[in-house]
């Protein structure tokens, strides 16, 4: 069997020294949006993934998307969808399967919007 790349399996993982420097990368995007009186973009992370999630002012969190890791200029995005309760992969703001941490978060706002 051929191998197939797909920039939704695999990954590598996020180097604990990178974690704040990604953090400030999404604070840095959410500071330029018009949501950013409403909501916070909250991030964790978990082996190659970053999960994003959404702050509101009354406490709630909710879930928006996970960032898969391949190097620092390289992530693939999967969506989360309430309906089903899970993450679903997509494209980036960009149109393609794989794009910067910005174009992920770009379609992780979709719910914010």
């Amino acid at each position: 069997m051929p191998w197939i790349y797909d920039v939704h399996s695999g990954g590598t993982k996020i180097p604990s020294l990178n974690h704040e420097k990604i953090r400030k990368r999404a604070q840095a995007y959410a500071a330029k949006r018009p949501w950013k009186n409403k909501y916070k973009l909250q991030v964790r992370f978990k082996g190659q993934f970053c999960y994003v999630d959404a702050l509101e002012t009354d406490g709630t969190v909710s879930p928006l998307g996970r960032l898969r890791h391949f190097n620092d200029r390289k992530w693939s995005i999967a969506f989360y969808t309430y309906s089903n309760d899970c993450y679903q992969p997509c494209f980036m703001s960009n149109g393609s399967k794989e794009g910067t941490l910005e174009e992920g978060l770009a379609v992780c706002e979709m719910y914010l919007s």
